[in-house]
């Protein structure tokens, strides 16, 4: 009987949801490709969120008795394909997160919300779970007006953050973050769009020799200033004001991110 339940139910997290009955994975409202593969590790995935599948199970779940592949490979194929449709990171994981040597786990994450099983008068809060995650997502946006310096200098305030912040904190994959810019939107999208908790933003000015860079932190849950602070610096030496000023970012940011996740 449960089993019938759960094969016509809906299964929705974040801005996903997935219909079991004709295999059609959407996000808010948009049909997403998936293989059956995919489609099979998602659904036994998602009918034990929070625990860890084996991959021996996932493996049985995904091809039948009598089927000759390379489990190994094909499996880790099937997560990629997986992964890439619901644009997961597999070091900073929103949904699929592996745990090594075992298998993998479900995550509904803070910010996306819980995870609801939907679709059917038997759901109830016996359907419903959620596993909040263990660390919080910083993303880093470009600096603009987009050249080559403030290029440079975002992509040494993200190397910076990634060394410097503790394992509370993730900072999210650069080629994610610009992903979900070209999708469009403004800083509440982009967060919603890659489930950030926070967002660091930055501008940069120039008088001559003279460059004033100027830098924001953003809670994106209520889109408040959380930090932001002024730099002033002489373009004597291009690369040695990005690192300056990077670093400083860096522990700027650490020191605000960090009292609120242990306060919380």
């Amino acid at each position: 009987m449960q089993t019938a339940i759960a094969q016509r139910t809906i299964r929705r997290f974040g801005s996903f949801e997935l219909d079991p009955r004709d295999g059609d994975l959407r996000k808010a409202g948009v049909r997403i490709p998936l293989q059956e593969q995919p489609r099979r590790l998602l659904l036994a995935l998602l009918e034990e969120p929070g625990a860890i599948v084996g991959r021996d199970a996932l493996c049985r779940r995904l091809w039948p008795h009598g089927t000759f592949v390379d489990f190994e490979h094909s499996l880790n194929a099937a997560v990629r394909r997986l992964r890439r449709a619901l644009g997961d990171d597999a070091d900073i994981p929103r949904f699929v997160e592996t745990v090594h040597k075992r298998g993998y786990r479900f995550l509904a994450t803070r910010a996306e919300g819980p995870l609801s099983i939907s679709g059917s008068k038997h759901s109830g809060p016996g359907t419903i779970a959620r596993i909040a995650r263990t660390r919080s997502r910083l993303a880093v946006l470009p600096f603009g007006p987009h050249d080559g310096f403030t290029a440079g200098l975002s992509e040494e305030a993200l190397t910076q953050l990634v060394q410097s912040c503790p394992r509370s904190i993730g900072v999210i994959a650069r080629t994610s973050v610009e992903h979900a810019r070209r999708e469009g939107g403004g800083a509440a999208e982009i967060a919603r769009a890659l489930s950030a908790d926070y967002l660091l933003e930055g501008h940069v000015r120039r008088e001559g020799d003279r460059v004033r860079i100027t830098a924001q932190l953003i809670q994106s849950h209520d889109e408040t200033h959380i930090w932001a602070s002024t730099f002033d610096r002489v373009m004597t030496d291009a690369l040695s004001v990005q690192s300056d000023v990077a670093s400083a970012i860096a522990k700027a940011v650490v020191c605000s991110i960090a009292p609120a996740i242990e306060g919380g």
